[in-house]
């Protein structure tokens, strides 16, 4: 069996380049190219390998949860996992089969098999879950940062980040100890690795944050469901929007991994809503919006988003971009310049991506470009 390439979807349509890219013609979104490195494609294709059984594992309790009869679930499952094996034979033979392989690349034919087998979502149980825990402790954790003092809080807000960056199921260590139900935030938060972190630019976002003038607008390129999104990126939005700056909070179009999506985010905001005056104020005030991102995978190629974001990001002026998670901020994008303040915050939970940066296993990564 061959995997047929003509039968891929584009990423999104219709696109537009993310207006705050300072060089579009040159930006190169993935900076590994697996087509030529031989060492880094075989453990990545070994890694999409074994990685998709437990996707599909995934899969099939959602189909049943959703209604779906075994035996249709076990023939998409077989489907899928028969289109996505011959893509990784293909490229693992013909590294350039499909043009120039990269990390991003091997992403869109995983959600194509997944999509074309008619599975939409294999983590959708799992986020739901996360999503229902992480929202119970949201106004304990609101509580503890509104208690500190400012200076205080912007650390504590970028331990949160990364604490909350720990929920990602496209990660091999982080997915184990999912299934293990290690996942806790307050235990993660408590033992992050001390400072200085692998990139550690607080101080100068700290002395940008407190001495130099508030931004017009931000706009948060968020990561995963669960604690990521709920315990780390909106306690970090929200210290934003107290300081008197815009935001715009951007997800995928649909579901990937455990990404959030659009929807995800946008029924669980107007939960926040609820209890949250902040939050409540800047929704009703139009100060936060919600807009997809356009994106369709974990990783991000910011030539090709959503024309609405970029007309908002023209309309609300926005001069600080905040990426998170591996994958749009350190699989891609981490050597991309904007023409604004820039941040790029994640955790490092794969050892291939650990071992191309030259950094260990949850090495963290806060890296301020200013303009």
């Amino acid at each position: 069996m061959t995997f047929d390439a003509t039968t891929t979807p584009p990423a999104q349509q219709p696109t537009a380049v993310f207006p705050l890219l300072d060089q579009p013609a040159t930006y190169v979104p993935c900076q590994m190219d697996l087509t030529t490195d031989e060492k880094h494609r075989a453990y990545w294709i070994n890694l999409f390998r074994n990685h998709f059984v437990g996707a599909l594992e995934l899969a099939m309790a959602d189909a049943l949860d959703r209604g779906v009869a075994r035996d249709v679930a076990e023939s998409q499952e077989a489907n899928a996992r028969a289109g996505f094996t011959a893509f990784l034979n293909q490229v693992e033979s013909e590294p350039d089969v499909f043009g120039k392989l990269t990390i991003l690349r091997i992403c869109e034919a995983r959600e194509s098999c997944l999509r074309r087998a008619g599975i939409p979502d294999p983590y959708r149980l799992a986020k739901e879950q996360e999503n229902e825990a992480a929202l119970a402790l949201l106004p304990d954790v609101l509580a503890e940062i509104d208690a500190l003092a400012e200076s205080q809080r912007i650390e504590r807000i970028m331990r949160g980040v990364f604490a909350g960056n720990i929920f990602d199921m496209g990660a091999v260590s982080t997915l184990e100890m999912f299934k293990d139900g290690q996942m806790d935030f307050r235990v993660t938060l408590n033992k992050l690795k001390a400072r200085p972190w692998f990139v550690d630019h607080l101080d100068a976002w700290q002395d940008r944050w407190i001495n130099g003038p508030k931004h017009t607008c931000a706009v948060f390129f968020v990561d995963n469901a669960g604690p990521d999104v709920l315990l780390g990126m909106i306690p970090f939005a929200r210290e934003v929007l107290r300081r008197g700056t815009g935001v715009i909070l951007t997800a995928n179009a649909t579901p990937t991994l455990n990404d959030i999506t659009h929807d995800e985010l946008t029924k669980l905001v107007h939960q926040i809503a609820t209890f949250d005056p902040i939050i409540s104020q800047a929704l009703s005030g139009g100060e936060l919006e919600l807009i997809t991102s356009g994106n369709r995978f974990p990783l991000i190629d910011l030539r090709r988003i959503n024309p609405d974001l970029a007309d908002a990001v023209y309309r609300r002026d926005v001069d600080l971009c905040v990426l998170e998670g591996m994958g749009r901020a350190i699989e891609t994008n981490f050597e991309a310049e904007f023409t604004c303040d820039t941040l790029k915050l994640a955790m490092i939970k794969d050892l291939g991506v650990g071992e191309a940066m030259g950094a260990t296993l949850y090495d963290l990564v806060m890296r301020f470009d200013p303009e």
